[in-house]
């Protein structure tokens, strides 16, 4: 035996020495039960937010016996307590405990030993755990229907308050007593309601500003995964430690067209004006939230002619038209990421595919997209059953 599988087997005697002190009581000698003869009770989530914790602890480390999956349950392990028959499974509505009746007055000591027994097993199994997401053996949720929906939601608000300023500034006075005083108060009034939506939409446009760029992050991460390039060692790690500056260069290449080289800049410029100043306290990465005191002049901004294109040039930072240039400039980078040689990844990734970034999840979604639209669909089609079945423990 090698050293490093001598310190390794060490280490998993240690760990089954500090799991049997921690489940005193608890035993792998499961008699032969009916489950159905057991009364269940609900281990809370919050107590074990990751079920497959007391899979591997009970069934790979302490040998319990176990069976799975079968219909609307994924697995079951068996043991005993104090002698008695105990059953801990998953199922689709949740993680339940199975146990004899007459350990009802023990039930709140099991989950308190199972409980603390998990956290030795964390501990034990994070050194392998970090190994695995360095080389990039690790699966990404798809979430991209929630980040394009807030961005979508933000979009939509921002245009209609814009759109309902300009409705009131066009809005003829109503009222008055025919006095001037009277004119000018029925004016100010519609300025006024017309400003407020401005002010509304400025809102929103900031919001919907950083939701775009949160939603590109997470695209960006998706389709580096779909698009089935083999990872170098550390690949993985070196991509996610990226800018999205840096993802967007290796996705797209190098050398991207002149029209492409101006949408993305485009798109910098929004982060430099926008983005970055109202997500980061109001300061601009220019000095333009600086103000500088010359004698006998006054203060000028530190970023001096520039402070011209700074988001704080105007009474309303984001306008109306500001906030079309932005949406327009937004769905360039969308063409660019969706079109082209991204255009199959692009596909996996809207139709809701959790992707991993293992060698051999990157061959098969690069044989999906060479093999052309149909083999794609059917690729989609057989992740979403197999995702439907698990989801709803169909077994």
């Amino acid at each position: 035996m090698s050293e490093n599988g001598a310190l390794e087997k060490g280490r998993l005697e240690l760990l089954r020495n500090d799991l049997a002190k921690r489940l005193e009581g608890f035993s792998s000698n499961a008699p032969a039960i009916d489950i159905y003869e057991l009364s269940g009770s609900r281990l809370p989530r919050e107590d074990f937010p990751v079920p497959e914790m007391l899979l591997l602890m009970l069934r790979n480390f302490l040998g319990w016996k176990w069976s799975g999956p079968r219909e609307k349950v994924r697995w079951t392990v068996y043991g005993t307590f104090s002698g008695e028959p105990i059953a801990i499974e998953l199922g689709k509505f949740g993680l339940t405990m199975l146990s004899s009746p007459a350990l009802s007055k023990s039930r709140k000591r099991i989950k308190g030993q199972l409980k603390s027994a998990v956290n030795i097993v964390e501990k034990f199994i994070r050194p392998a755990l970090e190994e695995q997401v360095s080389s990039g053996k690790v699966t990404i949720g798809n979430h991209l229907t929630e980040f394009v929906s807030r961005y979508e939601f933000f979009r939509d608000q921002a245009e209609k308050a814009f759109r309902r300023a300009e409705r009131k500034a066009k809005e003829k006075p109503k009222g008055g007593n025919g006095l001037p005083e009277g004119i000018i108060s029925v004016l100010m009034h519609g300025y006024n309601r017309s400003m407020k939506a401005q002010q509304e939409g400025f809102y929103h446009s900031v919001a919907m500003v950083d939701a775009y760029f949160s939603a590109l992050e997470h695209r960006l991460n998706l389709l580096r995964a779909f698009t089935g390039v083999p990872l170098p060692e550390d690949g993985f790690k070196a991509f996610m430690s990226k800018t999205w500056n840096g993802k967007l260069d290796e996705l797209l290449g190098a050398t991207p067209s002149p029209e492409a080289r101006k949408t993305l800049q485009g798109m910098r410029d929004i982060k430099e004006r926008i983005r970055n100043p109202f997500a980061h306290g109001g300061y601009e990465n220019d000095k333009g939230a600086l103000h500088v005191h010359i004698p006998s002049i006054g203060t000028i901004p530190g970023n001096i002619t520039k402070f011209g294109k700074s988001a704080r040039f105007s009474l309303i930072p984001i306008g109306a038209n500001d906030h079309e240039l932005n949406c327009a400039v937004f769905d360039e980078v969308d063409k660019l990421m969706s079109t082209g040689h991204l255009a199959g990844a692009y596909r996996l990734m809207e139709a809701g595919i959790d992707p991993s970034f293992d060698e051999e999840s990157l061959h098969s979604y690069r044989e999906a997209i060479s093999g052309g639209e149909e083999e794609l669909e059917a690729f989609i089609d057989h992740w979403n059953y197999m995702w439907e079945l698990h989801d709803n423990m169909d077994y």
